[in-house]
């Protein structure tokens, strides 16, 4: 049985965060007995189910890992919240970016959907920094607002750091309302204080569903205050 070096195993998960990260999806690829997957090597009778970061990749492998295959492009959400909950229920592993290499790595899939979660807010911190906006939707009646989905009597403020984040999500309920554009010391000194004195909650990068991350706005505060190394720009 070959294992691969903890190391490497951290690189190859972190480079795949990454690359998710900028591209905003996840590409899988579905056969005739669904989620292409493979043997684990390193527990018997065990899989091991295959996510990449590239479309390309996954194309390239299609045909080795599944019958009859189709390429599935996922958001970060429908992993967080669908794909990765049900592996853990079928006890199966995760395969990143897999290449049918003698060593692969086998990732567990509820550390995996938590530091997705963590991966996505260290994105929204970084890129809101850089760009110096947070985007959420608001109507005259004031912001989207969605309900909790571990406290039913809390209310939470989805936020996005990309503009076109935002918009996507003008549908449905939401069809009526207008993404704002709201200056990060604002979101800060202001959105985040509202959100504290309504006994609100935040949801950075919010892509609905289980997966979403819920914050105390006084721990996004904070974690904006632990990075805040350089200005943010005007």
């Amino acid at each position: 049985m070959l294992v691969p070096p903890l190391n490497l195993e951290t690189k190859q998960r972190d480079s795949f965060l990454a690359k998710v990260m900028r591209s905003r999806h996840i590409y899988a690829v579905a056969g005739e007995e669904g989620l292409a997957r493979v043997p684990s090597k390193r527990f018997r009778g065990r899989e091991v189910a295959l996510l990449w970061s590239n479309r390309e990749d996954a194309d390239r492998w299609a045909s080795v890992v599944a019958v009859n295959p189709r390429i599935k492009t996922l958001t970060l959400g429908e992993v967080s919240s669908g794909v990765l909950p049900g592996l853990a229920k079928h006890r199966r592993f995760v395969g990143l970016d897999w290449s049918s290499e003698p060593i692969e790595g086998e990732f567990d899939p509820v550390d995996l959907g938590e530091r997705l979660r963590l991966a996505a807010l260290d994105h929204f911190i970084a890129s809101a920094r850089e760009t110096g906006h947070v985007w959420t939707l608001e109507d005259a009646h004031g912001p989207a607002m969605v309900v909790s989905q571990t406290r039913p009597d809390i209310l939470i403020l989805p936020c996005w750091s990309e503009a076109g984040e935002a918009v996507a999500r003008t549908e449905g309920p939401w069809r009526n309302m207008m993404p704002m554009d709201i200056p990060v010391e604002t979101f800060l000194s202001a959105k985040l204080v509202w959100l504290i004195d309504n006994n609100h909650l935040v949801a950075p990068e919010f892509s609905g569903g289980p997966g979403s991350l819920e914050l105390d706005p006084c721990d996004l505060q904070a974690r904006f205050a632990e990075v805040r190394k350089a200005p943010v720009p005007a």
